[in-house]
């Protein structure tokens, strides 16, 4: 990817690029943590954030509290569980990709310590879902996921499921003597490779979706609501860290995991080094190793063994000083291209897939890779029947890295999608500023079959035992021509159904009629709007309450939902109005209806009590989640952007256009000090 040079932006340009940049890396945040479908690898994903931070630094008056270099991404709320707030942030680890870059972070250690800073471990970094256990005199007492590193979900029924943890802590261990009865261990939920492939082969035998990649599979069953079916799951966890009583309490790393070894927890085995060449021998030598591995591994993790430099090294926004991710390269392969099929998407969005010989890769066979679009294709000028080499980095979906032209048949030629839809044969559509051609036609039945396998997944409407061989067959019996139809299902019509019985009919039937109570955010997911994740539909959900005023919200409204961008509330928009009759349709089978329950303000306050606020710049004070729920609290409500509307603009530093756009509409303007005088003024 070629550097951008960011220096030679105007402001106009460069608060574009930052809008741009800002929007990527939040779908992307969405993919990552609520859908564990990331659709790029870190090292991309790293160079957009970076890209960021550097546009931040050189335009200081862009930087907004709410940017994603000044907060982690978030699986908060993706999936109707409660949250419950960290005893300490749970943040994540800055990546590193090559020997200069920990090279920088072992001297940048020792030049903010002063010193030598002494020994460093190097443990494995698992491809999993991090964590938090409090436990109460041995007992599991809570569990909570990282969420957005400051609340987590509540998944502590999921939890005690886990075979890896001890039904009791062994506190008569030696290393244990002295310990608090309140403790919480910290670690990585995750699937080893075995148990990941037995339970994909008994899904697939059963009709069900296979899980993309283990990763993707740990998080949809942490965040299963029905414990007795995460017990049927390999879920498996290792110890890394006592978050609580803290470092405070052990002098090393070292001697903290051999603590969490010794309580009966399970922890990996890792490397006690000293010195920038040993750090660099124990990560290479580990990712000679991990080939061997049963479970997957992406990196290295590498911390300060002396705890107490911790505390002096402290922690920026987003991750530790005292600890860093290397990252292992992608894993290749070279194989042969046998044919490039074009995919329609439930958007209509054609993609190029290649068909490939088959190929293990990165623990587990590859038969098809994304080709992206027809740009990408004619960039790496890929054809049918070339030799490829491929990669797959971590848990992203496998891509042609390259051709290898001594390979190349003699009369291949180069590739053209199609410019009729291979499912309707409607024209296709390339958008101006887009780079994907598009099938417009609503009734494309490719993208009939997309939409329905999008609204029964387990992020919307989790209709288990749908999946892509049930949806074509009932598709093929005309039993469903519509997702209205999975609600008008007949249960004797299904069990007459080839390999369809009457336990699998009464199963499925159960789930469509439990799916009316799926949380509304999950069911607006569930409809696939353009641009709308998991996470915007739960900014919806929460800001509106329930689908009725979603429905007759202005754009303008709409534009004011928290991280809507004016994309995203045109396309609601439009949307809700162009399927009016799809959307009253779900009405009536009883869809849509549930709403979400608004927390009563606890302190009213006349300074804040029916008003609407605007939260732009840094404060300093608190992050803007505290001061937003400090006015919610209040009886206050927070917006994402200025309109007349408005009643306050709190301004921090280096506020951008709010702030001006407030002045222009003669909005009130409270600096930092007036917010906190007023909230501190609440009798």
């Amino acid at each position: 990817m070629a550097k951008r040079k960011t220096t030679r932006l105007t402001m106009d340009e460069a608060r574009g690029r930052v809008a741009e940049l800002r929007a990527q890396i939040r779908r992307h945040d969405d993919l990552y943590y609520s859908k564990a479908s990331p659709e790029i690898e870190d090292s991309e994903y790293d160079r957009h954030v970076a890209e960021l931070l550097q546009l931040e630094q050189l335009f200081p008056a862009l930087l907004t509290g709410d940017s994603p270099t000044q907060s982690p991404g978030s699986d908060l709320g993706s999936g109707g569980f409660a949250s419950l707030p960290h005893s300490l942030p749970m943040v994540s680890l800055s990546n590193s990709y090559d020997e200069a870059e920990l090279a920088a972070f072992h001297a940048r250690v020792g030049k903010l310590l002063d010193r030598d800073p002494g020994d460093f471990t190097v443990e494995p970094k698992v491809d999993g879902v991090a964590a938090a256990l409090r436990y109460r005199d041995g007992k599991l007492e809570l569990g909570l996921t990282r969420g957005d590193g400051l609340r987590g979900d509540v998944v502590t029924d999921n939890l005690r499921t886990l075979k890896d943890l001890p039904a009791s802590l062994d506190l008569d261990a030696s290393l244990a003597k002295g310990l608090p009865s309140r403790i919480e261990v910290r670690g990585e939920v995750y699937m080893d490779l075995p148990g990941f492939a037995q339970m994909n082969a008994a899904r697939e035998a059963d009709g069900l979706e296979p899980f993309a990649n283990p990763r993707n599979a740990t998080a949809g069953s942490l965040k299963t609501l029905d414990s007795s079916e995460v017990a049927r799951r390999p879920l498996r966890f290792w110890a890394y860290q006592l978050a609580v009583p803290g470092p405070g309490w052990v002098k090393t790393h070292t001697a903290e995991l051999d603590l969490l070894r010794g309580l009966g927890l399970p922890v990996f085995d890792f490397r006690t080094v000293s010195g920038l060449e040993a750090i660099l021998e124990a990560v290479h030598e580990l990712g000679e190793q991990r080939a061997g591995f049963d479970y997957l591994t992406d990196g290295a993790v590498i911390k300060v063994d002396d705890t107490s430099a911790w505390e002096e090294l402290g922690s920026t926004a987003k991750s530790p000083r005292w600890a860093l991710a290397w990252k292992f390269a992608a894993e290749q392969a070279t194989t042969r291209l046998l044919s490039i099929q074009a995919q329609v998407g439930r958007t209509g969005v054609i993609t190029p897939v290649a068909n490939l010989e088959p190929v293990l890769l990165a623990g587990s066979t590859v038969s098809r890779a994304t080709l992206h679009n027809q740009d990408e294709i004619d960039r790496k000028d890929i054809r049918e029947g070339d030799q490829v080499r491929i990669e797959k980095g971590g848990d992203v979906i496998p891509k042609v890295v390259e051709v290898e032209l001594t390979g190349r048949p003699k009369k291949s030629r180069p590739y053209r999608l199609p410019t009729a839809c291979p499912s309707c044969s409607s024209d296709l559509y390339r958008e101006e500023g887009q780079v994907a051609l598009r099938c417009l036609n609503p009734d494309c039945p490719a993208q009939l079959r997309a939409r329905l396998l999008h609204f029964a997944g387990r992020e919307a409407m989790r209709l288990e035992g749908l999946g892509a061989k049930w949806v074509d067959l009932l598709l093929t019996e005309d039993h469903v021509r519509g997702i209205g139809d999975l609600y008008r299902l007949d249960p004797d019509a299904l069990a007459g159904l080839p390999g369809w019985g009457e336990k699998s009919s009464a199963s499925l039937l159960r789930f469509v009629q439990d799916s009316r109570e799926r949380p509304l955010a999950n069911q607006i997911f569930a409809l696939g709007i353009r641009h709308v994740g998991i996470s915007a539909a739960g900014s919806l959900a929460r800001h509106f309450g329930d689908f009725k005023s979603i429905r007759e919200a202005s754009e303008e409204l709409l534009g004011a939902v928290e991280d809507f961008g004016p994309i995203t509330a045109r396309s609601v928009h439009e949307e809700l109005r162009r399927n009016a009759a799809f959307y009253d349709e779900l009405f009536e089978l009883g869809l849509l209806a549930t709403v979400v329950e608004r927390v009563e303000p606890t302190n009213i306050d006349d300074r804040f009590s029916g008003r609407t606020f605007v939260l732009t710049g840094t404060l300093t004070e608190m992050d803007r989640r505290a001061a937003k729920s400090a006015i919610q609290e209040r009886g206050g409500k927070v917006t994402g952007s200025v309109s007349s509307k408005t009643d306050v603009v709190v301004v921090g530093e280096s506020a951008g256009s709010k702030e001006k756009r407030a002045r222009e509409l003669g909005r009130e303007i409270w600096d930092e000090e007036q917010f906190l005088s007023a909230l501190d003024a609440q009798s």
